[in-house]
């Protein structure tokens, strides 16, 4: 499903969000639970599996550091505290491995190559882990620039980070659309910034994007809409 709304001139540049843009956050931290509650064997402390994958995956869908993740997953499920290092330094070294792309992120990326489109990644995180979910999603080598809040301790909604990303990739913001699914970290800084903005999602209530789309793969056409309306 999407819609355009905004009129207007060349694009030459597409920079994207990450969690939940590209890579299904969600479904990524299921699985990931599932693993860490197999190997640690973590049903000596809690029965159900799936209250702890339901608490994993609500605390790190909030805005905390790691560390403070597992404090609170070792307090609220009294697992044994000499665990606490092990599943966080687990967690650094292999969450990527578990990691999920929505679909058609492959060929929506090799088609908006293809259409010659210099492609790029704002995301916050620490450097090294998004860049680890980024390698396992197999699509490193589509992107010319990537700047993550980690290594430049700047986050969105920063200008700053955006701007980054614009100077590095050779842009301008009138010819660069924006793909994320936060209206907040995503769509209003873009916005700002002059760039068209397509939001990931199934339907929104502002009316701010320029685009909605919950199917990558239509990506590239509401590209062209935006291009020639």
């Amino acid at each position: 499903m999407w819609y355009a709304k905004r009129m207007l001139n060349i694009i030459d540049t597409v920079i994207f969000d990450l969690d939940q843009t590209l890579l299904n956050k969600t479904q990524s931290l299921v699985n990931f639970s599932i693993y860490q509650y197999e190997q640690y064997s973590l049903d000596e402390f809690i029965p159900d599996m799936n209250e702890f994958t339901l608490k994993f995956s609500e605390l790190n869908h909030m805005i905390m550091p790691k560390e403070e993740v597992y404090r609170r997953l070792v307090e609220f499920f009294k697992i044994d505290g000499n665990l606490y290092h092990e599943l966080l330094a687990d967690l650094n070294q292999k969450f990527h491995l578990y990691s999920v792309g929505y679909p058609g992120l492959h060929e929506m990326l090799h088609s908006l190559k293809e259409d010659g489109y210099k492609l790029g990644i704002v995301t916050n995180g620490r450097d090294f882990y998004q860049r680890n979910k980024i390698s396992a999603l197999g699509i490193r080598d589509y992107f010319t620039g990537i700047v993550t809040s980690g290594s430049v301790n700047i986050k969105k909604p920063d200008h700053a980070i955006f701007q980054m990303a614009l100077k590095h990739m050779n842009s301008i913001g009138s010819r660069t659309v924006f793909v994320g699914d936060s209206i907040q970290a995503d769509i209003i800084p873009a916005k700002e910034l002059g760039m068209y903005t397509i939001l990931k999602a199934k339907e929104a209530s502002s009316e701010l994007p320029d685009a909605i789309c919950d199917e990558l793969i239509q990506i590239p056409s509401i590209i062209k809409s935006l291009e020639s309306n």
